[in-house]
């Protein structure tokens, strides 16, 4: 397809727009004949405003792309609505808003017009689920397939769309309809068949279509090999793998030179694992991940979420709300924008956030079935640390049995404060709020401050003693505890988001000082001793159990040192071994290993098989699991079980 074609309004001119690599690849006297005329043209005004919004040159350019497409819009261009529509879903205008009912409006009252980007664009997010549209493929292709047979020689575009379609449930057809699409000269197919070649394991042929791309202009095909098994890299030639990383480093910045945004992901993944010849370095990797951000692609922000927090580095919440808006919901993304609004890191997005995505952090934290009725409290010492304290009465908290257990003669309540009311909204807590229990003799003993506590009240007045967090009727005040793991779980990381990470895990002499030695609070069994008392439920129950010949004889103490321990993936299994997971942290390590780049933290669990293997340690070393990803040590701390196995 040309680069430089003539100003038109009618489909010879729309055409050149309708993907993102055919606006990518126009000319730059074409970029500069649309921008020259721009101002008067309503589709030069759509061109170029469709060209930034995708490029975007120079990082700052959104803005003048929502004002030429809006303009171009409301001067008759239908296209242009459905293209400013994705900008609005993504948050990516001068009101840095996600907005999806703008986003619907706008692509709804264009497709009904006529706007074929909108219809495009309709089928594609059909076919992937993107965008708020169901994901339905089969429908996507059965459409296609009867306006291919209808009109065989139309856009070449709807033939790809068609083999994407079909890729999963029909390859033969898939690929069919990929050279249909190339032979009639349509170079964007390249990928899409070597990608197809890949999924089906054949990786030499793959090559040699990305080959063939690459040299008749495909500039995704540029960087095809970039996603190529370290394993396989590692096993070539010293020589060979020399030559391979010059290749793909050359066809990487060749790429995102021509704005290939996945091309920045690929790019920021070697650094950031040290594949394919690429040296480890996580600041380098920012580097290509700033040019994807500015392109707009989900990855590259999550990417860069996760370095800046692995550096220890602000940026992160901004980074993952919007890896968030552009389709990344991962519990990791979620929960840093959960944290940023609690923390009000994010308070010129906290409507945003409460309309959209605090709903979305839930359905990522779902509670187990096993513990979802499990009730207790908070309690907060002035040292930092925390304690789940198990409670066993009905609906309402006993506050004088409550008040002994920190020695405080009873409670004043804070019923709500900025911080309180911001962490209720985070749990999507509904017919209660979040409230302080605070010792209401603290100045009269002299107790020292509590700084979380005082964070929390937020009234410049100095809290002291022990706190403790409980739950609020809304409308009677009566004083409840807070009910399932996950959610006590959600709200400790809320909590330590809150008060700048002040809040932390006791060590095993703090929880002695507090007489939580044993095993206490948030137990599989409301009243463990008394059970097993009734000759109903257990007859002969033994304290010591022999440990039998098959198992493994493990010290549950919990006065041990934590360590960290580093394994290569090969040796996963025996790292687990050596470990103990209520304690210690296995990392492992996945260089070389490139087939792991792209899963998410939760898929490399369920990929490597330790899941099992993981829970089993957790019950050997006196803690259970609370549901898929929470446990409950010896101490009866809730934890995530990907605290304490990483990858790096």
């Amino acid at each position: 397809m040309p680069q430089t074609f003539d100003i038109t309004p009618d489909r010879n001119f729309l055409q050149h727009f309708l993907t993102g690599w055919r606006v990518k690849s126009l000319a730059p006297e074409m970029v500069e004949k649309l921008k020259a005329e721009s101002q008067s043209n309503p589709y030069a005004a759509y061109g170029y405003g469709r060209w930034l919004s995708l490029v975007n040159p120079g990082g700052k350019c959104l803005k003048e792309a929502e004002v030429l497409l809006t303009w171009a819009g409301s001067n008759g261009v239908q296209d242009a609505n459905a293209a400013l529509a994705q900008m609005y879903f993504d948050g990516r205008t001068e009101a840095d808003k996600a907005m999806p009912q703008m986003h619907a409006f706008l692509m709804d009252t264009s497709y009904k017009i006529g706007s074929e980007l909108a219809q495009v664009l309709t089928l594609e997010n059909t076919i992937f689920g993107d965008y708020g549209f169901p994901n339905d493929p089969a429908m996507v292709a059965d459409i296609l397939q009867k306006h291919i047979e209808k009109h065989p020689e139309c856009d070449t575009l709807y033939y790809d769309l068609l083999g994407q379609a079909l890729e999963e449930t029909d390859p033969e057809a898939a690929e069919k309809a990929f050279r249909v699409s190339i032979d009639r000269g349509d170079k964007e197919s390249y990928y899409s068949l070597a990608s197809l070649y890949e999924s089906a394991g054949d990786w030499g042929r793959a090559c040699l279509v990305a080959d063939e791309g690459a040299r008749n202009g495909a500039v995704n095909c540029r960087r095809f090999k970039a996603r190529m098994s370290q394993e396989d890299f590692l096993a070539l030639s010293l020589e060979e793998q020399e030559a391979l990383h010059k290749e793909i480093s050359e066809g990487l910045d060749y790429a995102i030179s021509h704005h290939d945004r996945y091309a920045c992901f690929l790019k920021a993944m070697c650094l950031y694992y040290g594949n394919l010849g690429y040296t480890e370095d996580l600041i380098q990797a920012l580097v290509p991940l700033e040019r994807g951000c500015e392109m707009g692609h989900s990855n590259c922000f999550w990417l860069k979420s996760v370095i800046l927090h692995e550096l220890d580095r602000g940026g992160v919440a901004k980074a993952s709300l919007q890896a968030v808006r552009l389709g990344d919901r991962e519990q990791f993304t979620l929960e840093q924008v959960a944290r940023g609004y609690v923390s009000r890191e994010l308070s010129n997005h906290a409507e945003e956030i409460e309309e959209l995505w605090l709903k979305e952090y839930l359905k990522a934290n779902p509670e187990d079935e096993d513990s979802k009725d499990s009730r207790g409290v908070v309690a907060v010492y002035p040292q930092g640390f925390y304690y789940a304290m198990d409670v066993d009465e009905g609906r309402e908290l006993d506050l004088e049995r409550l008040a002994q257990k920190v020695d405080a003669r009873g409670f004043d309540v804070v019923h709500f404060s900025p911080v309180l009311s911001r962490i209720t909204k985070a749990l999507s807590l509904e017919g209660s709020h979040v409230a302080m229990l605070v010792d209401k003799d603290g100045y009269m003993k002299d107790l020292p401050d509590n700084m979380a506590g005082t964070l929390i009240y937020g009234h410049a007045q100095e809290i002291r003693g022990t706190v403790i967090f409980v739950l609020e009727d809304d409308k009677t005040y009566s004083l409840m505890p807070m009910v399932g793991l996950q959610r006590v779980y959600m709200f400790i990381q809320l909590l330590n988001a809150a008060t700048g990470g002040l809040v932390r895990l006791p060590s095993s002499e703090e929880l002695e000082s507090i007489g939580a030695e044993d095993p206490g609070g948030f137990e599989e069994y409301d009243d463990f001793e008394e059970k097993f008392d009734d000759p109903d439920i257990f007859d002969g129950y033994e304290p010591e159990q022999e440990i039998e010949e098959d198992m493994v004889s493990v010290d549950t103490s919990t006065d041990a040192e934590p360590k960290e321990i580093t394994v290569p993936v090969e040796k996963v299994m025996e790292g687990i071994s050596q470990c103990n997971l209520c304690i210690d942290t296995l990392y492992i390590s996945l260089k070389g290993h490139p087939e792991y780049d792209f899963a998410s933290t939760e898929d490399l669990f369920y990929r490597l098989g330790i899941m099992e293997a993981i829970e089993e340690n957790i019950k050997q070393h006196g803690g259970y699991m609370i549901d898929e990803w929470q446990y409950v040590d010896a101490r009866q701390v809730p934890q995530d079980i990907r605290s304490r196995v990483r990858f790096k």
